[in-house]
């Protein structure tokens, strides 16, 4: 048997395969670190079999002082989340399932956008295998019009600052129409659908890797502003109009894109000036 996290087996580079893991896709961490390009800060690759989610197995792993640059992927999940505690498909052997554990030097102020830079990084990442992408704010990937990823972030603090963020990401690869449960048939995508082919996994999650890198010291360097254009130009719900949830109730407006710190800018009906939205949730749009 292979190192122990939270009950489940992890395969790396050298540990044992078992009956559900051994598949021709399955995501080996020797042949990753070899396509992985260098000069980025992944430090130490977690490969799990299953999981109930590679982010609650992140999180647990930073308390206990895991490295800036901690990477768990798993080959399944039993219990995926996505915002608002919802549901995230993750069968076995299809798709892609990993947690970013990062300690960043910024503000608690500071930290939230690194979900929109992980949306910029994952939308360059699609694009680099030849899908085209959108984002939709806050924390989903759209292809084709459906949704193909979401990602999903947590952060740990105290009063000195940021202790941790575990950026999670769910991205559709290989799965085809009839894997979709029947309540997402029409609204969910993957890689595969669009393209017409199967994907490696190893492979995309090495141009994420690659693209996140990338995203990430701009971000450090320059905050969202640096990397907006990555962002506006795939805006999903740019001049859309769109239902907000937000703290202070919700409504129908026009999305007006995003600001230089990430906020939707939203214009009310009825309203007169456009709205800095930092946080939120889109509860329908019109196409």
């Amino acid at each position: 048997m292979g190192e122990e996290i939270a009950g489940h087996v992890i395969k790396g580079a050298h540990g044992p395969r078992d009956r559900m893991t051994d598949r021709l896709d399955w995501i080996d961490e020797g042949e990753l670190r070899g396509v992985l390009q260098p000069g980025f800060p992944w430090c130490d690759i977690v490969i799990l079999a299953v999981t109930d989610s590679t982010n609650r197995v992140a999180m647990e792993m930073a308390e206990n002082g895991a490295r800036h640059g901690t990477v768990v992927v798993a080959d399944a999940q039993t219990a995926g989340r996505g915002r608002m505690g919802r549901r995230w498909v993750s069968p076995a052997g299809k798709n892609l399932y990993v947690s970013l554990l990062l300690r960043p030097s910024v503000s608690t102020v500071d930290a939230p956008p690194l979900a929109l830079v992980a949306g910029v990084a994952l939308a360059d990442a699609v694009e680099a295998m030849g899908v085209p992408a959108s984002l939709k704010w806050p924390n989903d990937l759209f292809c084709g019009g459906r949704k193909a990823a979401g990602i999903l972030a947590e952060m740990a603090s105290d009063p000195d600052g940021v202790r941790h963020v575990v950026i999670g990401v769910g991205l559709n690869v290989n799965m085809e129409e009839a894997d979709f449960p029947p309540d997402l048939r029409g609204t969910g995508t993957s890689l595969r659908i669009l393209a017409g082919k199967a994907f490696r996994r190893v492979d995309v999650l090495a141009r994420l890797l690659d693209a996140f890198g990338t995203r990430y010291a701009e971000f450090i360097g320059g905050g969202f502003a640096s990397l907006r254009d990555g962002w506006d130009r795939r805006d999903f719900l740019r001049g859309r109009r769109v239902f907000l949830r937000r703290q202070c109730g919700e409504g129908w407006g026009t999305a007006d894109g995003l600001d230089t710190a990430g906020a939707l800018r939203f214009l009310p009906d009825g309203g007169l000036a456009i709205e800095s939205v930092h946080s939120g949730e889109i509860l329908d749009f019109r196409r």
